[in-house]
């Protein structure tokens, strides 16, 4: 299984902090718009930064990068 997920990672391209913040940027304006869905995504993917800046556990740190991949794709299906 460590191989699996170290495959996994290594085939996935990493996200810059840059691009999460854009996406947590883009969410919060969206909450802040009324969308409770964009509402409840950005504060799942703060507390997950908050978890993995806390931990500096890899796999925290990875978790946040799939909920921001996540968030990323809701955001270009859902926002205009």
């Amino acid at each position: 299984m460590k191989t699996i997920n170290y495959l996994y990672t290594v085939a996935t391209l990493p996200m810059t902090d840059t691009q999460i913040d854009s996406i947590e940027n883009k969410l919060l304006n969206l909450g802040i718009e009324g969308d409770e869905e964009a509402a409840r995504r950005y504060a799942n993917l703060y507390l997950s930064r908050l978890n993995s800046e806390g931990t500096r556990s890899t796999g925290n740190r990875q978790d946040f990068v799939d909920q921001a991949q996540d968030a990323q794709a809701w955001l270009a299906i859902n926002s205009v």
